[in-house]
């Protein structure tokens, strides 16, 4: 699975990390089946972890029904979750950045980082969180 998540309950978090190439029908339906599982807190902060992604362009047709799934999916959530990205890399950092233009609809904080210590400390966790 080229998205794998773990959860972090203790810390409020999971984390969604990206490997390798993830064509839009995959990396919509993961995200489909992520928010919609009743296994998931949608009041839990989330991490994007997009450092072993490759920098496959995604259209912006995907980003923007993503966008439109997430507005709705969460409209009913009254706590703001925090999303942070982990993009090093111009290509993943941009479309991310793009992404979050999409993202007013969506009753979240989206920031996107170049790296974790400071994708961390903005979500008030340890920098040594993710070490073990």
């Amino acid at each position: 699975m080229p998205i794998k998540q773990s959860m972090l309950p203790d810390h409020n978090l999971v984390i969604l990390k990206h490997e390798g190439s993830i064509p839009d029908e995959e990396f919509l339906d993961f995200y489909k089946k992520f928010f919609m599982s009743n296994d998931v807190d949608l009041s839990m902060n989330l991490l994007v972890d997009l450092r072993e992604a490759d920098s496959t362009p995604r259209s912006q047709e995907a980003l923007h029904q993503f966008a439109e799934f997430i507005g709705s999916s969460l409209s009913g959530i009254q706590t703001r979750i925090k999303v942070a990205v982990i993009a090093p890399d111009d290509l993943s950092f941009g479309l991310a950045r793009m992404y979050e233009a999409y993202s007013d609809i969506v009753p979240w904080d989206f920031v996107v980082f170049r790296v974790l210590d400071a994708a961390l400390a903005w979500l008030g966790l340890p920098e040594d969180l993710l070490d073990s």
